[in-house]
């Protein structure tokens, strides 16, 4: 019973966190229509920073909450499962095409980040001054990507933004900022109770946080990234499904684990600098490769990549990780 009291939590949790990182999305689209803001910030920044709501609530109340193997595994199992499950099974859907300003600028960033990011943990820590070494790297990105977006951004790509009923009527300022908070604390309250139970879950199994936090966790906060993604390879929108995948694990690294190191300096221990590190950087490395072959992705290689998170999953689970 106290199994299942945990899990319930776990779940409950994970559906308030990414029910309410969705309608956060469209308060602050919403808001930030009131308010006037130009349709690339909109773009660039509102809706991107959004569509990562769920792991930067959990990693930043976990580093508040001290819970530190579940701040850093969530982004680390993130990202991987991002490139390993779901960019593999969008390509097994079907084949993807890459644009090759893709592969000059992002790809490379999400792979240096990666690397970047291993660097830093040689020491087996990531204190606060690697946590602003990482939120430095952001903002420049951000710049770039900023100034990079304002020659190509079309404002008629936000006619395709779908309100839901409730904010269809809403034209206040300060009703829509106060939806924003309310859905704001929801993303707060999800990732409290996902911690309560992932924590609760690994006591009764004797399976480490950071276990949980790097499979159940990771797959988890990445489902929106799963659903927007699989929509856009439905829809045959091969730069969106690919761009989704590759800004939410340059965003998880540069910007959550800065602002969670910052918060609260992290440990490692020294199987995750020997493995999980490595396996990141390996994937990110073996993705970059697939894509420069013919710019596309073909379901083969889809498939490697689904059996490699397999792999990784399993080494997790079978190897007794502290």
């Amino acid at each position: 019973m106290v199994a299942v009291y945990y899990l319930s939590l776990f779940v409950i949790g994970l559906v308030i966190l990414i029910f309410s990182s969705n309608y956060l999305i469209q308060s602050s689209v919403k808001l930030s229509l009131l308010l006037r803001l130009t349709p690339l910030f909109i773009g660039l920044v509102i809706i991107a920073f959004g569509t990562s709501a769920p792991e930067a609530g959990v990693g930043i109340v976990a580093a508040i909450k001290d819970q530190k193997d579940i701040a850093l595994g969530n982004v680390i199992g993130s990202n991987i499962a991002n490139i390993g499950l779901i960019l593999g099974l969008c390509v097994l859907f079907r084949p993807l095409i890459v644009e090759r300003s893709v592969l000059k600028t992002e790809v490379p960033l999400m792979v240096g980040a990666s690397l970047l990011v291993y660097i830093l943990s040689l020491d087996l820590k990531i204190d606060r001054i690697d946590g602003i070494i990482l939120l430095l790297c952001f903002i420049i990105f951000f710049i770039l990507s900023y100034r990079g977006a304002k020659k190509y951004f079309d404002s008629r790509e936000l006619s395709d933004f779908k309100f839901k009923r409730l904010f269809q009527r809403v034209n206040s300022r300060t009703l829509a900022f106060l939806f924003s908070l309310i859905f704001l604390l929801g993303v707060v309250i999800g990732a409290n109770l996902m911690i309560k139970g992932g924590v609760g879950l690994a006591r009764i199994f004797h399976v480490s946080a950071w276990v949980i936090a790097i499979t159940i966790f990771a797959i988890g906060t990445s489902l929106p990234e799963l659903a927007a993604s699989l929509t856009a390879v439905v829809k045959k929108v091969d730069s969106i499904s690919i761009g989704n995948i590759v800004g939410s694990n340059i965003f998880n690294i540069l910007f959550v684990l800065g602002i969670v190191a910052v918060i609260r300096p992290v440990e490692l221990n020294s199987h995750a600098l020997r493995f999980e590190f490595p396996y990141l950087v390996g994937i990110s490395v073996l993705v970059a490769l697939f894509m420069k072959t013919r710019f596309k992705v073909s379901r083969v290689e889809g498939l490697i990549l689904v059996l490699s998170y397999i792999i990784f999953v399993l080494i997790l689970i079978t190897g007794g990780r502290r």
